[in-house]
């Protein structure tokens, strides 16, 4: 999942850094550049990836600041495709 984070943030990242894995605390706007509608592919590429509707799950890109938030954000909608995936069966 961190595979996939990083890809996607390298992609949309205007400004990227010399050193990787790109560092939880780098801000996605400021550090990397990453301009607000670009952030929102970014987030619905990610939901698409993951295959879960960020918008039903109620995600709010208002609070997207760092890499770290997006990772946060992918791994909590990882745990809830699980869990519904579980609760199916």
């Amino acid at each position: 999942m961190e595979a996939c984070v990083e890809r996607l943030v390298l992609e949309y990242a205007q400004s990227v850094p010399a050193e990787l894995p790109l560092e939880p605390r780098l801000s996605l706007r400021n550090d990397l550049a990453i301009e607000s509608l670009s952030l929102v592919s970014l987030a619905l590429r990610l939901g698409g990836e993951l295959g879960v509707d960020i918008v039903e799950q109620g995600v709010e890109l208002g609070r997207l600041s760092t890499v770290g938030d997006l990772l946060d954000v992918a791994r909590t909608l990882t745990e809830q495709t699980v869990r519904a995936g579980t609760q199916n069966q």
